[in-house]
């Protein structure tokens, strides 16, 4: 629960990369939502890869860059499908009520929504990921 913690704080600052370039695109440039999200959440994603594996697995040696493109071919299949679930989102205007209440456009209400589960499949495949890599070394000499 400790790491799942961890890794949620880290998250949550690679979300709010994301967040503020996704809301920025969609709402200031005017991008589509689900293309939006590919190219804010890449940035999100890179972003915790590189923190967690030091920070919160313990990982960061051998193998970080050789699992990267793995990570980012799962975070590009897994952002597709979520961006295609905020799209329909958006389109059956599923979050409309929420939208009016808060005053937050129903793009932006979407990605909140979809957010959670998000966070959890990107847990589970970075630790089942980080299985296959060895420890970070912490300089120690042994005798």
């Amino acid at each position: 629960m400790k790491v799942f913690l961890r890794f949620v704080l880290v998250s949550g600052t690679g979300w709010v990369l994301d967040f503020l370039s996704y809301t920025a695109l969609t709402q200031l440039a005017g991008l589509a939502p689900a293309y939006t999200n590919v190219i804010s959440s890449m940035v999100g994603v890179t972003y915790v890869w590189m923190v967690a594996l030091n920070r919160v697995f313990d990982k960061g040696e051998f193998g970080k860059s050789l699992f990267l493109p793995v990570y980012w071919g799962y975070q590009f299949v897994s952002i597709s499908c979520y961006s295609l679930l905020i799209a329909a989102a958006v389109a059956l205007d599923l979050n409309a009520w929420i939208a009016r209440l808060s005053g937050v456009p129903v793009a932006v209400v979407a990605k909140i929504v979809l957010t959670p589960p998000n966070l959890l499949t990107n847990f589970i495949f970075m630790s089942f990921l980080t299985k296959f890599m060895k420890a970070k070394s912490h300089g120690q000499v042994l005798k």
